[in-house]
Parts: C-alpha cells; sequence; structure tokens
C-alpha cells in the first residue's frame, strides 16, 4: 500500500510537469462537476492515450473511490485510446478522491484521479436586524444563517438606498463581509446617513447555488438600542406599607432623547421574575427616573434590574442592567394563625388541659422574623383584665384553664409589633362524625384523602397524620380544610413503605365531630424482614408451627397473606395460603419419623419474602401412645420399689449384719477404767510432761489364751464358740515390797494339739481390752488425756485382723519372743510390749516392759 501511494505521488507530480510544460498527458479523468449536492448520482470518465501503453498488452481501466474498488465500470477502445466510463448513484460522502488505473499483467498504474466534493446551497438567511449604537457610532446587523453547507460559502451585508430627498435613485452601497464563522457585521458610522432609510439585505453564495434574505428598511436612528440604565437609590415608602421607590439615571448621550423605563424584580425564594414598567415617559432633559410598585413582602431580600427604551416602536429594548439587591424592613404581623385543640377533662381540681397547637404564619403574612407566641384569656369582670396562660416560640402549648372558660387567644409578635389576636372557642368532642372517609395514594411523597360530607354544616375540617411505627405526638401533624371541601392532599412527612394512621374532625358551630380513622401507604414493597417460625407442637402425622408479627415499620406494605410450604425427604412440596392475620397452622397428613422442611412467605401488594427454613422431625408414636408407655412404665417402677422395701423390712437383720457389721468401740471398753493395783496401794509419783498422760493405771490385766489340742471339728449348735476358748486372765499387782519376786497364776486351759484355729473366734467371755488416749483423733476434741477400759465380746484376732493397724493387739500376733519356749503357742504368739496401750506407760521411770529379762522373770514367777 505505502509503495501504491509512493507512485501515484511520483505519477501526479509527472503530469503536473508535463501540463505545466504543455504535453498533454497520457490519461484524464473528466466530470461534469467536482462538487455535487449531497446524495445525487455522479459520472466520471476516463481516457487513456494508447501512445502511453503497450499496445501487445490487454489493458483494463480500474476505478478506485478512496481506498475501495469500484466493482461496475464500462470500458470501449478507439483508434486514438481507451476509455472507461462510472457512475456513482448516490454520493453520501462529504468529500472523496476518485481514481483511475490501467491494469494489464504487471501492477496497476495511476494514470489520474480528481477529488468530489458534496454540500448543500446556502440556505435563506432569516431573522435579519439592525440597532444602532449610539456609544459606539456604528450599525450592527445580525442574521440566522440556516443550516451548515458543507462547502465554501460566501456571505456578504448589502445596502441600497432607494430615493433621497427628491425621490432620486442613488447608487449601492459599500458592502460588509463578516468574518468567517460569524453571522453579523458591523458598518462605522463614516458609511452611515442616520436618518434616511435604507434597504438591508443578506446574499450567500457557494458553487451549487445562491440566495438571499428578505430586504430590510430603516433608517439607522430608528434602530437606536440604548445601553443598560443604572439604578440611583431604592427606597421603601414610609405611607405606603410594602410600596418602593427605584431612581434611575439617564446617560448622557441619550439625555436629549425621550425614554421609557422597564424593571423587574423577584425574591430569593422565587424563580420568576416581576415585571413594572415607569407610569409616564420622562422628559428629554431630565436627569433621572422614578419606579413605584407596591406589595413587596417585609423582611424579604429582592433583586433588581433596570433596562430602557426610546420608545415603543422606535428602537431596540437595552440589555437588562447589573443585579441589585435590597432588604425590605419589618413589620407588624398581619395574619391570624391557624390553631387547632384538645381538651382533657380528667383533672380532680375543677380545671380542664388545653393543648393548643398552631401552624407558622406565611412569609406575607409574617412580615419578618416572628420572635414568639402569646396564649393569654380575658377574665370579663369589671374590668378587662389579660391573664397570660403561654408565652413561647414553639408551634403547640398546654395549659390548664378554669372549667368555665369556653375561649382563649393567641397572637404572634415580632420587632416591629403583635398580629391580631385570634379567638379560639373551646368546643368538646361531641359532635356526629363523618359517614365514610378513605386514602388513596397521588405520589410516592403525598396521600389524597377523601370524604363524604355531613349533612349539618360544616365551618371546617381538621386532619392529623402520623407514621404508625412512632406513635408520638410530636410526629403528628395536622391541617385544616374549608368546611366546603370533600378531600384534601397530605404532603407533609409523608414517606413511602410506611404506614400513616390519618384521622378527619368535623368542626361544627357548637361542637367537634367525633374523628374518623383510615390507614394507608403511598407505596408498598415486599417486606423488610420474614416472620420467625416456630415449633410449636409435633406428632406422628401433624405438627402445629407458630410465628411473630413483623414490626410494622419494617412491613413496607399491607400483609396480604402466609403461604406455608413443607417439603419431604424425597421431595415432595405441600404448600397453603391463610390470611394475613394467621399466626399459626396444622401441618396434616404426614409420614411418621419423617423430616419436612418448611418455610413461610409473606406478600404485600409490593412483593414477598421467603423466610428461613424449619427443619422437623415427626415422631414414630403419637401422645396418646408415649403417654400410656410412661404410664407402664411408672407402674413398673412402683412394683420394683414396693418390692425391695417389703424384702428389707422382713430381713433387715440379716441384710445389716452383711452390709453394716457391727464394730465395737475401744474407747467404751471396760480396759479404759483400768489400772494396776500396786498403783491404787502406793502413790508413785511419774514425771509430767505435755507428751505424757497424767493419769497412771493402777491394773493391768493379761490376757492369755487355752493351749491348743488336738479335737474334733466343732459341731453345729456348741455354744463354745470354736476350738479356742478365751478365758480372762488372772490379774496381779505390782508394789514397792514384792517388785523384785513377782507372781502370777494365771488359770490356763489347755487347747487340742494339731487343731486348726479360725482367723476370730467368739466367745462369751469378757475380753479386757485398754487403750490410753493422749491426742486427739483426726481433729477430736479430749479435754485431758484418759485411760479407758472395755468389757468387749469381740472376737480375738490372731491371722488377720479387720481393724486398723493402730488397734491391732499384737499380744496374740504370731512370732512374739514371749511364747517361744511354749510350744503350744507357735501359732499365735504376742508381744507384750507391742501391746499399743503399754508403749508410752513408765513405771518409776526406770522399769518398762520392753525389756525381754523382765518379761522372762514374769513368766517364771507364773510358773
Amino acid at each position: 500500500m505505502a509503495l501504491f501511494k509512493t507512485r501515484d505521488v511520483m505519477l501526479g507530480t509527472l503530469l503536473l510537469f508535463l501540463l505545466l510544460k504543455g504535453v498533454q498527458p497520457c490519461a484524464q479523468v473528466s466530470l461534469e462537476s467536482p462538487i455535487v449536492p449531497v446524495g445525487s448520482p455522479v459520472t466520471a470518465t476516463c481516457t487513456v492515450r494508447n501512445s502511453c501503453i503497450d499496445l501487445e498488452e490487454e489493458i483494463q481501466i480500474l476505478w478506485k473511490l478512496d481506498e475501495e474498488y469500484l466493482p461496475e465500470t464500462e470500458q470501449n477502445n478507439s483508434s486514438w485510446g481507451i476509455g472507461s466510463r462510472v457512475t456513482l448513484h448516490s454520493f453520501n460522502r462529504t468529500r472523496g478522491m476518485l481514481s483511475c488505473y490501467a491494469a494489464g499483467t504487471g501492477i496497476p498504474q495511476l494514470m489520474d484521479r480528481v477529488e468530489i466534493r458534496t454540500g448543500y446551497p446556502p440556505s435563506k438567511p432569516s431573522n435579519l436586524s439592525c440597532f444602532m449604537n449610539l456609544t459606539e457610532e456604528s450599525l450592527t446587523c445580525t442574521w440566522d444563517p440556516g443550516p451548515e453547507t458543507y462547502i465554501e460559502t460566501n456571505v456578504t451585508l448589502e445596502r441600497y438606498r432607494s430615493r433621497d430627498r427628491d425621490g432620486a435613485f442613488l447608487d449601492k452601497k459599500a458592502e460588509c463581509t463578516p468574518l468567517k464563522g460569524q453571522n453579523h457585521c458591523t458598518i462605522p458610522r463614516k458609511h452611515l446617513n442616520l436618518y434616511q432609510k435604507e434597504d438591508i439585505w443578506v446574499t450567500a453564495e457557494n458553487a451549487l447555488g445562491k440566495t438571499q434574505s428578505d430586504k430590510l428598511c430603516l433608517a439607522p436612528m430608528d434602530a437606536v438600542k440604548l445601553d443598560p440604565p443604572t439604578v440611583d437609590t431604592i427606597k421603601s415608602s414610609t405611607l405606603d406599607a410594602g410600596c418602593l421607590n427605584v431612581q434611575c439615571k439617564k446617560s448622557k448621550e441619550a439625555m436629549w432623547m425621550n425614554q421609557l423605563y422597564e424593571m423587574r424584580y423577584k425574591s430569593e425564594e422565587d424563580d420568576k421574575w416581576s415585571m413594572v414598567s415607569s407610569n409616564h415617559t420622562p422628559d428629554a432633559g431630565n436627569y433621572s427616573v422614578q419606579i413605584k410598585d407596591c406589595g413587596f413582602l417585609a423582611a424579604t431580600v429582592y433583586h433588581f434590574q433596570v433596562r430602557r427604551i426610546r420608545q415603543i416602536g422606535v428602537g431596540h429594548w437595552s440589555n437588562w442592567g447589573p443585579v441589585y439587591s435590597f432588604f425590605t424592613p419589618e413589620r407588624a404581623p398581619a395574619g391570624k394563625l391557624d390553631v387547632w385543640w384538645k381538651l382533657d377533662h380528667t383533672r380532680s381540681d375543677k380545671k380542664t388541659n388545653v393543648k393548643l397547637m398552631w401552624k407558622p404564619m406565611r412569609k406575607k403574612d409574617a412580615n419578618g422574623e416572628i420572635l414568639g407566641y402569646l396564649v393569654f384569656l380575658i377574665n370579663e369582670g369589671g374590668e378587662d383584665e389579660i391573664v397570660v396562660l403561654c408565652n413561647t416560640t414553639k408551634l403547640a402549648c398546654d395549659v390548664p384553664v378554669p372549667s368555665e372558660v369556653t375561649k382563649v387567644y393567641i397572637k404572634a409578635y415580632n420587632v416591629a409589633g403583635e398580629s391580631p389576636a385570634r379567638e379560639v372557642v373551646l368546643l368538646d368532642i361531641q359532635g356526629s362524625p363523618l359517614s365514610s372517609i378513605r386514602a388513596f395514594p397521588k405520589n410516592d411523597h403525598s396521600l389524597c384523602v377523601e370524604w363524604e360530607a355531613p349533612k349539618a354544616s360544616v365551618t371546617r375540617y381538621v386532619l392529623e397524620w402520623y407514621r404508625v411505627s412512632e406513635q408520638e405526638d410530636d410526629s403528628t401533624s395536622w391541617k385544616t380544610e374549608v368546611g366546603t371541601l370533600t378531600n384534601s392532599v397530605l404532603k407533609e412527612n409523608i414517606e413511602p413503605y410506611q404506614l400513616f394512621h390519618v384521622s378527619l374532625y368535623p368542626i361544627y358551630e357548637d361542637a367537634v365531630g367525633r374523628p374518623q380513622h383510615i390507614e394507608a401507604y403511598t407505596k408498598q414493597k415486599a417486606p423488610s424482614v420474614s416472620p420467625k417460625l416456630h415449633l410449636k407442637s409435633i406428632g406422628r402425622s401433624e405438627a402445629e408451627i407458630e410465628w411473630t408479627t413483623i414490626p410494622i415499620e419494617k412491613q413496607n406494605g399491607f400483609i396480604t397473606n402466609h403461604t406455608i410450604f413443607w417439603k419431604n425427604s424425597r421431595g415432595c412440596l405441600s404448600y397453603a395460603v391463610v390470611g394475613a392475620s394467621s399466626r399459626n397452622f396444622l401441618l396434616k397428613n404426614l409420614e411418621a419419623s419423617s423430616v419436612y422442611k418448611v418455610h413461610l412467605k409473606s406478600s404485600t401488594a409490593g412483593g414477598s419474602i421467603n423466610g428461613t427454613i424449619l427443619t422437623i422431625h415427626t415422631t414414630i408414636l403419637t401422645d396418646m401412645e408415649i403417654l400410656m408407655f410412661l404410664l407402664a412404665l411408672s407402674m413398673l417402677l412402683a412394683l420394683i420399689i414396693s418390692f425391695v422395701l417389703v424384702v428389707y423390712f422382713k430381713k433387715h437383720l440379716r441384710m445389716k449384719k452383711r452390709l453394716w457389721p457391727s464394730v465395737p468401740d475401744p474407747a467404751n471398753s471396760s480396759l479404759g477404767e483400768w489400772m494396776p493395783t500396786k498403783l491404787q496401794e502406793g502413790n508413785i509419783q511419774f514425771p509430767v510432761t505435755p507428751e505424757s498422760n497424767p493419769i497412771i493405771t493402777s491394773n493391768i490385766t493379761i490376757l492369755e489364751r487355752e493351749m491348743v489340742k488336738k479335737s474334733a471339728p466343732a459341731r453345729k449348735g456348741d455354744t463354745g464358740g470354736g476350738d479356742l476358748k478365751i478365758f480372762p486372765t488372772s490379774s496381779f499387782q505390782l508394789n514397792d515390797n514384792d517388785r523384785r519376786n513377782r507372781s502370777i497364776s494365771p488359770s490356763v486351759t489347755h487347747m487340742r494339739e494339731n487343731a486348726q484355729l479360725p482367723s476370730y473366734v467368739n466367745t462369751s467371755s469378757t475380753v479386757q481390752y485398754a487403750k490410753i488416749i493422749v491426742d486427739p483423733y483426726r481433729g477430736q476434741k479430749v479435754p485431758v488425756p484418759l485411760y479407758l477400759r472395755s468389757d468387749s465380746t469381740q472376737p480375738l484376732l490372731c491371722d488377720m485382723s479387720p481393724s486398723p493397724k493402730a488397734y491391732e493387739n499384737l499380744w496374740f500376733l504370731e512370732g512374739s519372743p514371749y511364747f517361744r519356749e511354749d510350744t503350744d503357742f507357735q501359732e499365735c504368739e504376742v508381744s507384750l510390749m507391742d501391746f499399743p496401750l503399754l508403749q508410752e506407760l513408765k513405771i518409776q521411770g526406770t522399769e518398762a516392759f520392753s525389756n525381754s529379762h523382765n518379761f522372762n522373770t514374769l513368766k517364771h514367777n507364773r510358773n
């Protein structure tokens, strides 16, 4: 492609060179016109001379529009060359390059090209107007050129003076050509005759046509446009409230002209301007002009603009002047307040609570900033006494008044004064209500309320409305309507998706009618939240579910119905539709011991919302079957408990011996009272220490056992208690005279040899036990150390002892050194010093039973 473009440029340069030299080119493209109207057909021809081509080679003429080859061509050969013709049926491009190529066996060669341009003929200029500027001393004319032509168009402002004062025709005046792209042209003062009329028009011409505007005939001074005036002063009238005087200056160059002024103004809150004209045309030579107007609000900022004209029908209005602002002074409030009241007769002090509510004054009635409201009553006595009940800046007041008072007064005040007092007759709600009322949305932020007028005469209506989710007195809005109306539009604090409660009170001449109530939405949608679903009860084939109420502020509309869906594990779906007031539903014909998934859908007129899924599991048994099973189980448990109690009361002794055997208490045995005889006769002193026992035993009982003899086993019913018999040993006494010659004479019964001894033997004889209690056992409180003795029938312990180790009587244990000489006692030998009572016992401080010699001596004396 780049190669083709380079060759095309070189060939074009060569053709241009040949033309400049007067040499005929090898090829030429011919058009009827290089500029054609948009969408018109274009026909072109291309002729290639034989002298420029190889006659032995077959040549074909090709056409190309910009970068696209044209398929349809007509070619003919002649003796002097090759010709081709192409037709474009509709040329819609603003411009295009049409090229002619000669194609043989090689690369097609560019022979010639031509540019085609399209456009529109010029439209007729319109709205031609001219104005004379006295300050610049020039005449400026403007016009509307019409749509774009897309080709070069020449525009000229032309003038022609048709007649002079004598009626002779004059020549054409100098033309004015505007700059490119402009639609106005200015003629300087030197080319003008200010008081002679001229014909003025605009001519537009291009390659496709020529046109001109309508002629305008005028004298330059008849088209004067003055400069905007300036405002000198703005004053408020002291005589007429709400009137303003605006004074404007004349310009020096137009001082000699009669002029008409026009003023416009608006407040900051207004969108449209208000127009006012001067009362008369000021005479020539006057320096200023005044414009007076009334109806201006007090304490309001106004914006002013002024313009002027030479006179109506002659000349043009000037542009609006700069904006001037003015703040009107305040005045006393002029309007009366719109008041509504409610009475409460529940007080016990013979007074009535009156709640007064009023609307703020309109700005045009307030005449400034309201500083407060005054509520008072007049005592009609000898002298009218004014009692002020409330002076507040709020729009409501709660005051107690005497029960006999039937009317109060209210007025507003500002810095300039007070408004006229409004009389409020306190009527009770005793009248008949309206027969019907309805409400429907007008748009998202307004409600339309309609009602049927009662038969009785109504002076006015009062409408109250509030958002149900708030239900507070501060959120209640209200308005009044005249008694002839039967509809009203509520706009204050109205929002979509909120429930509003509307009350309508008819006010008669002597009473206030009881209200009619209605609730409405302006727009509804699906609830914001879904009800919470709970399982109330469940059985084998039925389940009862319940759900909570959606909060009012999240309902977003009137709940029309609830739809319950439940599906089992196999995917079988069922549903039921219930009313909006329903709070529970019973699912029937369920399968026993099956899992169901349940969810709830709540709907309004604006949409629906699905709740969360509740999974339930039906039972295997019914409630009655479960009750019967529990009853049978209870009866069975009662029978078992009764049987156990009967067995226990009949066999309680045997059970007690097996489960809770009797365990003797050594502390309460006869050994606790035992003391040696010698110690009783003599007065032996023992050293007293905190660790020793201050009580001295005076009698010691030595326990001996019978000798074991061979005998037959005991028969059933024997009272001997076994093969081993225990007898009480004879006591011995120790005193000072026979300390060296101790004698012990126990009575011993020999036992059978080689007899099998049990671990313990019961006996009816009393066995002496002794125990010395020195320290308390495990925190037990003992006042003083003491010795206890006991006469116990507890069987003696030989091989094994069930008692704790600290209470073992080691006298009978096998292996004691005191019975090694006697073969009859090999099976159960007891060391006297292992007896726990004697371990801490000392007599005379020098002799103890721990010495084996002393024991031998004791044994010898006994023999």
